[in-house]
């Protein structure tokens, strides 16, 4: 999931003038005046600051307070039209009513929250993070791809089929939390918990994630639309030992820090099994017609090559994750003098739970591997299982993939397991159909821009993201 954006590239200087802060802008409208207006609305929303904290006292509601009165001046139709309500102080759920009261609902799903800027690389930026600068083709800084991107256009298709006078069939749900880079406890959960208290059953829920990805493997030229059908679940642990500590020069046998090192290199050695099943191999007989003749054979028949298959998708980091839960250890605390044995020492351990492994499962496998009395094994915070796979033949997964391939025409459609966490993880009770995909054109270069440095999304790709949506909203009430 990373490349360059495929963009046509903009060469007239014009100035673009922001309600907050001027944004330069190198972006020729080539006398198309709403792409340019939508690219400037996308610019303003990149402005706002809006970080979720895991400490909610530390969150800066001035930011998001602000960011709501900009959405509703910027879409007067929406707030004119659809009942808009705030959930737990942030989070915004939006209802437009259908003609049909017996059709099930649908709900389009995106975040307002961004990560901050990691430390120390703010002038590795080409354009300042939070100036929403318009330059090159492309509309730069921190929520372009990562979400706000996606929350932009679908408020931008909604305002547009107002304008034009459409009413749906089917009531709609837009549904922006505050906090998915932290989990989306505070903000997706709740919007989801009030609605499955109103008793809303939803065609299909639709998230942010799947992208359409260039180069996605070796031998495979065509692009890639990817469905995210599936995501792992979430576990952190810690381990921890207690120790006598007193001065490193009369150390016992084993120190605090060893009996802690040698169960991580016992946990590490109990690598969880790997399964081809599922999206992942759904994903790989989609593309396997790109395939070179000896890898296509082989996916084709997996149930006769499904070991070697396994092994060839183990070398590869990212392949490795769509097959087996993974775990990492991130987080290590011990000692504080070079000459005192530490009292304590402290690891923390990150798992992503393949669908079908439980928590109790893993938990069960870590103990067995650990099988150390001297190690203490906690579970943080509010772990997730992993979510239900939903079904590739479905009318809803059909309505999505009909839409992609009349837009993309070029691309090959397919489902695959979300290897992070999204807000739709909080929507298994509002519906069985839950979606993600929104059509971010990127290469295995450009995915690690959404957390990382130098955001940004192609102003043309931003206008197909508005097209998607509106013939998503269309083909979603006809069908």
């Amino acid at each position: 999931m990373r490349k360059s954006f495929s963009v046509l590239i903009l060469a007239i200087v014009l100035p673009l003038v922001s309600v907050l802060v001027s944004a330069p802008t190198t972006f020729s409208s080539q006398g198309d005046d709403y792409k340019l207006r939508v690219a400037q609305n996308l610019s303003r929303a990149i402005q706002f600051k809006t970080i979720f904290q895991q400490n909610t006292a530390e969150v800066d509601a001035n930011e998001f307070k602000a960011f709501h009165e900009f959405l509703e001046k910027t879409f007067p139709r929406i707030h004119s039209e659809l009942t808009r309500e705030v959930i737990n102080g942030y989070g915004l759920l939006y209802t437009w009513k259908g003609s049909d009261p017996n059709a099930k609902p649908l709900i389009y799903m995106a975040h307002m929250d961004v990560v901050p800027i990691a430390p120390g690389t703010l002038e590795k930026w080409t354009y300042p993070p939070f100036e929403g600068r318009i330059a090159d083709g492309f509309i730069w800084g921190r929520g372009t791809m990562d979400d706000k991107g996606s929350l932009m256009a679908i408020m931008e298709s909604v305002e547009a089929l107002l304008a034009e006078g459409y009413k749906p069939i089917r009531t709609i749900y837009l549904c922006f939390g505050q906090d998915e880079e932290v989990g989306g406890e505070q903000g997706a959960k709740r919007i989801a918990a009030q609605l499955a208290a109103r008793g809303v059953k939803a065609e299909y829920v639709l998230d942010e994630s799947g992208l359409i990805i260039n180069s996605i493997m070796p031998g495979v030229s065509t692009p890639v639309a990817i469905i995210g059908v599936a995501e792992k679940g979430y576990l952190s642990i810690e381990l921890s030992v207690q120790d006598e500590g007193g001065h490193s020069s009369m150390p016992p046998r084993h120190s605090a820090i060893g009996i802690l090192a040698g169960a991580i290199v016992r946990l590490e050695k109990k690598q969880f099994p790997a399964r081809l099943e599922g999206p992942s191999l759904l994903l790989l007989k989609a593309i396997s017609a790109e395939m070179p003749a000896g890898r296509r054979f082989a996916i084709r028949n997996s149930w006769l090559f499904r070991p070697i298959i396994k092994k060839s998708l183990a070398a590869n980091k990212v392949t490795n994750a769509s097959i087996r839960t993974t775990f990492a250890t991130t987080i290590i605390h011990a000692g504080s003098k070079d000459n005192v044995l530490p009292q304590e020492a402290r690891a923390v351990v990150n798992f992503r739970l393949l669908p079908g492994d439980s928590i109790d499962y893993v938990m069960g496998r870590v103990r067995k591997a650990i099988n150390d009395p001297r190690v203490k094994i906690t579970i943080l915070g509010q772990p997730g299982e992993a979510s239900s796979v939903s079904d590739v033949n479905s009318q809803a997964y059909k309505t999505l993939e009909r839409t992609i391939k009349e837009l993309f025409p070029e691309v090959i459609v397919a489902p695959y397991l979300v290897l992070g966490g999204t807000d739709a993880k909080h929507y298994g009770a509002v519906s069985s159909n839950i979606l993600r995909f929104f059509p971010v054109r990127a290469g295995q270069s450009d995915v690690a821009r959404a957390h990382g440095t130098d955001e940004r999304i192609a102003v043309d790709n931003y206008m197909e993201l508005i097209r998607f949506y509106t013939k998503l909203i269309k083909n979603s009430n006809a069908d």
